[in-house]
């Protein structure tokens, strides 16, 4: 359980900070295995952070829990596995993509349980999109993410702070229920 948010935040913020930064034609080109472990790193971690802030209850308001992100379906063409778990030409339907609104925490849990992760590049040599399918999901979906959606969405979760909160003890559960969390907007500070 997360006692205080803010400093899990702020870590979030750092993450964003290390995907901007090493997010560049010359940070790939000059040590692409370090830039792009970075990367992955800091989007894998982000949405562990993210999920761990949902799943404490009080920490993100309703917006949070319920924020939305644009996203494309494509639908694999062959068993996804072990050994044919990188994308092919042949692999999915890359010519009929889907669109799709998301929950962002379902992203983070696709995120957190990966079967299928890589990178797409722009023409300038820095990623734009990123797809993801779950151990769940990876021969039903792959997700295609746009990375400054990703971005927006971290912004999003480091700047909530919930300003009213209603709750009751569930007698049943045992536990407290939180029925309405009002967002309001923390000053992030940029790093």
């Amino acid at each position: 359980m997360i006692l205080e948010s803010w400093p899990w935040k702020q870590d979030l913020l750092r993450r964003k900070s290390l995907l901007i930064r090493y997010n560049t034609s010359d940070h790939l080109l000059e040590n692409e295995e370090r830039a792009y472990t970075t990367i992955e790193k800091a989007i894998f971690y982000s949405a562990f952070i993210i999920r761990k802030l949902i799943d404490c209850g009080g920490k993100l308001s309703d917006e949070a829990d319920k924020y939305s992100i644009h996203a494309k379906s494509i639908r694999p063409l062959k068993h996804i596995d072990i050994m044919h778990r990188w994308p092919e030409e042949d692999s999915h339907d890359w010519a009929h993509e889907n669109s799709v609104t998301v929950k962002g925490k379902d992203v983070c849990n696709w995120l957190i349980h990966s079967y299928l992760f890589f990178t797409e590049f722009e023409e300038s040599n820095i990623i734009k999109f990123f797809y993801v399918s779950s151990d769940y999901d990876r021969n039903s979906v792959l997700y295609k993410i746009l990375l400054s959606d990703w971005i927006s969405y971290i912004d999003f979760i480091a700047s909530d702070d919930i300003v009213q909160m209603d709750s009751h003890y569930d007698n049943k559960k045992g536990e407290y229920i939180f029925t309405r969390k009002m967002r309001g907007v923390r000053t992030i500070r940029k790093w």
